[in-house]
């Protein structure tokens, strides 16, 4: 298999790519089950806010253990154990609403056991996936890592939808068919080598280990500005998808079913933009993508914040996952290339912070959407987004023209 796909022809990598899609299928059916329950026990922005909040609040404590973990021990196991973790968070939900004694406490909890589980998994994922394709396929391995979460956020929805308005089934239906799916995602991580560390790994404590690899992030250049540019963009910016269920019903109208096409059409969007940039996630051109994606992004939530209606809302959200989809995706695939490969769990650990960044960020804004108008923070949230890529591009070409690109680890 060549091409787009081409490190789908390794049979490791597949493994890992399948159990990889049906945690994030899990994960994005369960993300319209929960904003619609949330939205549905308190009814507020800022109850959506509180539910992201708890999610990032546990990141923050667990993400760089997880990096550290993916970078000390055998990373399969640290992937089977988070799979546990979100096996769990689902299967108590599906309970709690199967038996209706389902509270907006519980979605908390469930929120903070899932961040735990991200925060595991992701940073092992993203440091097997750099062991199992090398170094020549590997902006093509984490452009379809992307494919796959983009993929499933067109079907997640959809399932959701689905699920949710037929008779006698609904959210607790989401949630049941979530736990089976994760239960079978982590049947292939089973099947996956050991994944040990690297020799070069460092035989010290823990925390060692941790204090070493945030030198490394902040020493080590473009490492800094990889890792300042994902944290500022998506704690600034990725909250709007906190308030997509408040964007179709209080903008629009348009309810639960509006909330799952804006995820799905978002989704699409991204779906679309992977698949064009995998034979280009190399070199100067994964930099041009990156720097040009960040923009993009913070147009494209300035731009969904003064959408008039509900078609051309539509149209702004496939643009805007286009735009979220290739930065993310660049900037994940730019900072292993930058970084040794001992440090691979670390790095991504330091990238997802901003993921937790923006689950702190999302109840303040959600203050501010209440109070303020969502329509004002959406716009006052594209526009800082777009300075943060304006000025992550300019150093980046201010650095080029003095010492010349960036070289790979």
């Amino acid at each position: 298999m060549g091409g787009t796909f081409e490190a789908l022809s390794i049979p490791a990598f597949r493994r890992l790519w399948l159990g990889g899609y049906l945690f994030s299928l899990a994960i994005f059916a369960q993300m319209i089950a929960r904003g619609a329950l949330a939205k549905n026990l308190e009814g507020s922005n800022a109850a959506l806010g509180a539910v992201t909040l708890a999610f990032g609040l546990t990141g923050l404590l667990t993400t760089p253990l997880g990096g550290v973990a993916a970078d000390r021990f055998p990373k399969r196991r640290i992937l089977v154990i988070s799979t546990a973790l979100l096996f769990i968070s689902s299967l108590g939900i599906a309970i709690a609403v199967q038996l209706e004694f389902v509270t907006f406490w519980m979605l908390i909890v469930a929120s903070a056991v899932q961040s735990a589980g991200f925060s595991g998994l992701l940073p092992a994922r993203m440091a097997f996936t750099a062991e199992l394709v090398g170094p020549d396929k590997l902006g093509n391995g984490v452009v379809l890592s992307q494919i796959s979460m983009n993929l499933n956020r067109v079907i997640g929805p959809v399932v959701a939808g689905v699920l949710i308005g037929l008779p006698n089934l609904g959210i607790g239906a989401v949630y049941w068919v979530s736990t089976v799916i994760t239960g079978m995602g982590g049947l292939f991580f089973l099947r996956l080598p050991n994944g040990n560390p690297s020799t070069r790994s460092s035989p010290s404590s823990a925390l060692t280990d941790l204090l070493d690899g945030l030198r490394y992030g902040v020493t080590s250049w473009p490492l800094p500005l990889l890792l300042g540019t994902s944290g500022l963009a998506l704690l600034i910016g990725f909250p709007y998808v906190a308030f997509l269920p408040s964007v179709a019903e209080d903008l629009f109208g348009t309810g639960d079913s509006g909330f799952a096409w804006l995820s799905a059409v978002g989704a699409a969007g991204g779906l679309c933009a992977a698949v064009l940039i995998a034979k280009k996630a190399y070199g100067r051109k994964a930099w041009r993508i990156q720097n040009t994606a960040v923009v993009g992004f913070g147009v494209g939530i300035f731009a969904l914040g003064v959408a008039p209606t509900f078609a051309t809302a539509m149209f702004v959200m496939f643009a805007l996952g286009a735009a979220t989809s290739a930065f993310q995706s660049m900037n994940s695939t730019l900072t292993l290339a930058m970084s040794r490969a001992e440090y691979h769990g670390r790095m991504q650990s330091l990238l997802q912070l901003g993921f937790n960044f923006f689950g702190v960020a999302a109840l303040p804004l959600g203050i501010c959407a209440d109070t303020l108008g969502l329509r004002q923070t959406l716009v006052a949230m594209g526009c800082l987004v777009v300075v943060v890529g304006i000025f992550s591009t300019a150093i980046y070409q201010t650095k080029v023209r003095l010492t010349g690109p960036p070289r790979t680890s």
